[in-house]
């Protein structure tokens, strides 16, 4: 993947920055990064800073700068390269989780549900045959996918135990170890994946397996502020006053908000008229509101206290 003039920018920058603020970048260390990769290194006696740490590394490649970009910063390569590829994606939605709902195409109407009940939680789950875009390689697409994932479920119908497709996504989502879960419906998994006891939802209707996800993904600690984003993300794209009711009624089961999640959200109520007009909103949120403190309802964030 070749990155964009943007990408090397902010990817240089903020390795810079790193470079300035973390003393544990001694004079040292820094020459022994530059060195490690064919770089000048820097002059100890250059007290008039002619000659940086940026000039030194003005001409390195695309994979270098992943490379150490990853080193200084402790995050895995494919992850910077996922996130990368995450910020100029139309696959996924802005802000909310992203999840690979892998699945036999058999099952694409009940898997379609599933998702849809997730999406008013904050939840994006790809679903091939729904998220990819016309006129684009499917193929490439379905990778771009589990390139940029941050977790993987597997419904496991027993077509899922013959499809080719399916366990090649289950083989990427173990080697990328992103986290992973299987609802069996009722089949079991095979291979790696099976030495786990996953949960059984054969009798279980879409919004039970939905509940079941998302309550997986509520359990992880990485996961716990993008999900009020992505709940607060949901709540603004509602475009009835049923999926915005849905997403209130999940954002009134947050512990808190911080200051900056509270102004959101009253700015969403005040400019989406299916938050704000909506009795159901009301209904779930007037309570939370007033239990942690918070006027009801809320106030304008641009307005002015006299």
């Amino acid at each position: 993947m070749a990155l964009s003039r943007r990408e090397r920018f902010n990817l240089k920058s903020r390795m810079i920055e790193i470079q300035q603020d973390d003393r544990s970048w001694t004079f040292e260390r820094t020459n022994l990064l530059l060195s490690e990769f064919g770089f000048t290194v820097l002059d100890r006696f250059d007290s008039n800073g002619e000659f940086t740490f940026g000039d030194s590394i003005q001409t390195i490649t695309d994979a270098d700068l992943v490379e150490m970009y990853s080193l200084i910063t402790g995050a895995d390569d494919d992850d910077v390269r996922a996130e990368l590829e995450t910020a100029d994606s139309s696959l996924w939605k802005p802000g909310y989780v992203r999840v690979f709902l892998s699945h036999s195409a058999m099952h694409k109407q009940f898997i379609g549900r599933v998702a849809s009940e997730l999406a008013v939680s904050g939840i994006h789950a790809f679903v091939a045959h729904d998220t990819m875009e016309y006129e684009e390689p499917w193929q490439d697409q379905i990778e771009h996918g589990l390139r940029t994932m941050q977790a993987f479920v597997a419904i496991t119908h027993p077509e899922f135990l013959t499809s080719a497709w399916c366990q090649q996504e289950v083989g990427w989502a173990l080697g990328r170890g992103v986290p992973r879960y299987v609802i069996r419906y009722p089949a079991d998994p095979a291979g790696f994946i099976g030495r786990t006891q996953w949960p059984q939802a054969a009798e279980e209707r879409d919004v039970d397996v939905a509940a079941r996800i998302l309550e997986w993904i509520s359990r992880m600690p990485e996961f716990s502020d993008q999900i009020v984003t992505g709940l607060l993300s949901a709540l603004r794209a509602a475009d009835n006053y049923l999926d915005a009711g849905a997403t209130a009624k999940r954002i009134a089961t947050v512990d808190t908000l911080n200051v900056d999640q509270w102004s959101e959200l009253a700015e969403i109520y005040h400019s989406n008229d299916q938050v704000g007009g909506a009795g159901l909103v009301r209904r779930e949120l007037q309570p939370y509101y007033r239990s942690h403190g918070q006027a009801w309802p809320p106030q304008r964030t641009n307005s002015v206290d006299p």
